[in-house]
Protein backbone atom coordinates (compact mmCIF):
# COMPACT_ATOMS: atom_id res chain seq x y z
CA UNK A 1 0.00 0.00 0.00
CA UNK A 2 1.24 3.26 -0.59
CA UNK A 3 1.85 5.67 1.80
CA UNK A 4 0.44 8.89 1.69
CA UNK A 5 2.20 12.03 0.19
CA UNK A 6 3.47 14.54 2.55
CA UNK A 7 4.83 18.17 1.77
CA UNK A 8 8.11 18.65 4.49
CA UNK A 9 6.49 20.93 7.50
CA UNK A 10 7.77 24.53 8.11
CA UNK A 11 9.33 23.88 11.82
CA UNK A 12 11.90 22.01 13.68
CA UNK A 13 11.50 19.04 16.50
CA UNK A 14 7.75 18.61 16.68
CA UNK A 15 5.89 18.33 20.08
CA UNK A 16 6.37 14.65 20.17
CA UNK A 17 7.47 11.96 17.98
CA UNK A 18 5.85 11.03 14.96
CA UNK A 19 4.61 7.38 16.06
CA UNK A 20 2.54 9.39 18.97
CA UNK A 21 1.48 12.16 17.34
CA UNK A 22 -0.03 9.27 14.70
CA UNK A 23 -1.53 7.56 17.41
CA UNK A 24 -2.64 10.32 19.77
CA UNK A 25 -2.70 13.76 17.98
CA UNK A 26 -6.33 13.65 18.65
CA UNK A 27 -6.78 13.30 21.84
CA UNK A 28 -4.12 16.52 22.49
CA UNK A 29 -6.48 18.17 20.59
CA UNK A 30 -9.28 17.34 22.74
CA UNK A 31 -7.76 17.81 25.47
CA UNK A 32 -5.95 21.40 24.63
CA UNK A 33 -9.43 22.53 23.26
CA UNK A 34 -11.19 21.68 26.36
CA UNK A 35 -8.61 23.80 27.74
CA UNK A 36 -9.23 26.51 25.57
CA UNK A 37 -13.17 26.43 25.67
CA UNK A 38 -13.35 26.36 29.25
CA UNK A 39 -10.53 27.67 30.97
CA UNK A 40 -9.29 30.25 28.99
CA UNK A 41 -5.86 28.45 28.02
CA UNK A 42 -4.41 29.54 24.50
CA UNK A 43 -0.94 28.96 23.16
CA UNK A 44 -0.50 25.86 24.73
CA UNK A 45 2.16 22.56 23.79
CA UNK A 46 -0.80 21.26 21.73
CA UNK A 47 -2.95 24.01 20.51
CA UNK A 48 -4.25 23.64 16.78
CA UNK A 49 -2.72 27.17 15.86
CA UNK A 50 0.54 25.91 17.15
CA UNK A 51 -0.10 22.54 14.45
CA UNK A 52 -0.89 24.64 11.73
CA UNK A 53 2.19 27.03 11.99
CA UNK A 54 4.77 24.48 11.48
CA UNK A 55 3.07 22.30 9.26
CA UNK A 56 1.39 24.81 6.65
CA UNK A 57 2.77 23.93 3.13
CA UNK A 58 4.95 26.49 1.80
CA UNK A 59 3.23 26.11 -1.56
CA UNK A 60 -0.69 26.72 -0.63
CA UNK A 61 0.07 28.17 3.28
CA UNK A 62 -2.35 25.66 3.96
CA UNK A 63 -2.56 22.66 6.28
CA UNK A 64 -5.77 21.15 3.64
CA UNK A 65 -5.88 22.98 0.56
CA UNK A 66 -4.54 20.22 -1.53
CA UNK A 67 -4.28 16.22 -1.07
CA UNK A 68 -0.66 17.12 -0.43
CA UNK A 69 -0.81 19.35 2.71
CA UNK A 70 -0.43 17.79 5.82
CA UNK A 71 -3.68 17.40 7.33
CA UNK A 72 -5.44 16.21 4.19
CA UNK A 73 -2.53 13.80 3.00
CA UNK A 74 -2.93 11.70 6.27
CA UNK A 75 -6.50 12.10 7.24
CA UNK A 76 -7.33 10.77 3.47
CA UNK A 77 -5.00 8.06 3.60
CA UNK A 78 -7.11 6.55 6.58
CA UNK A 79 -10.20 7.31 5.44
CA UNK A 80 -11.07 9.81 8.65
CA UNK A 81 -13.11 12.68 8.40
CA UNK A 82 -11.24 16.54 9.26
CA UNK A 83 -13.87 18.54 10.69
CA UNK A 84 -11.75 20.52 12.55
CA UNK A 85 -11.60 23.19 9.65
CA UNK A 86 -15.46 23.93 9.45
CA UNK A 87 -14.83 26.26 12.02
CA UNK A 88 -10.56 26.43 11.93
CA UNK A 89 -8.48 28.71 9.51
CA UNK A 90 -6.33 25.94 7.60
CA UNK A 91 -3.65 28.70 7.21
CA UNK A 92 -1.80 30.70 9.67
CA UNK A 93 -2.53 34.11 10.84
CA UNK A 94 -0.55 37.13 10.79
CA UNK A 95 -1.80 38.63 13.92
CA UNK A 96 -3.50 37.16 16.76
CA UNK A 97 -6.34 38.80 18.63
CA UNK A 98 -8.41 37.70 21.25
CA UNK A 99 -11.49 38.48 23.01
CA UNK A 100 -11.46 40.17 26.18
CA UNK A 101 -11.96 37.29 28.22
CA UNK A 102 -10.39 34.69 26.88
CA UNK A 103 -7.02 36.54 26.15
CA UNK A 104 -3.96 35.01 28.07
CA UNK A 105 -3.47 38.18 30.11
CA UNK A 106 -7.31 38.21 31.08
CA UNK A 107 -9.63 37.52 33.65
CA UNK A 108 -10.91 33.75 32.48
CA UNK A 109 -6.99 32.80 31.65
CA UNK A 110 -6.28 34.39 35.04
CA UNK A 111 -8.60 32.00 36.80
CA UNK A 112 -7.94 29.22 35.27
CA UNK A 113 -4.14 29.23 35.96
CA UNK A 114 -5.31 29.89 39.69
CA UNK A 115 -7.26 26.68 39.35
CA UNK A 116 -4.77 24.31 38.06
CA UNK A 117 -2.09 25.98 40.68
CA UNK A 118 -4.26 25.07 43.52
CA UNK A 119 -4.90 22.06 42.12
CA UNK A 120 -9.01 21.94 41.65
CA UNK A 121 -10.54 19.28 39.33
CA UNK A 122 -12.54 21.14 36.67
CA UNK A 123 -15.35 19.05 34.56
CA UNK A 124 -12.63 19.00 32.11
CA UNK A 125 -9.80 17.59 33.69
CA UNK A 126 -12.53 15.18 35.43
CA UNK A 127 -13.55 13.54 31.70
CA UNK A 128 -9.70 12.96 30.53
CA UNK A 129 -8.62 9.38 29.78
Amino acid sequence: MPKPVIEAARGGQCVEDPATMRRDHMKYLKHQRDETVHGGLRGAKYSLKTCIECHASQTTQSVAATQTNFCVSCHSFAAVKIDCFECHATQPAAASVFHPLVHPSGTTAQLARLVRTLGIETPSARSQP
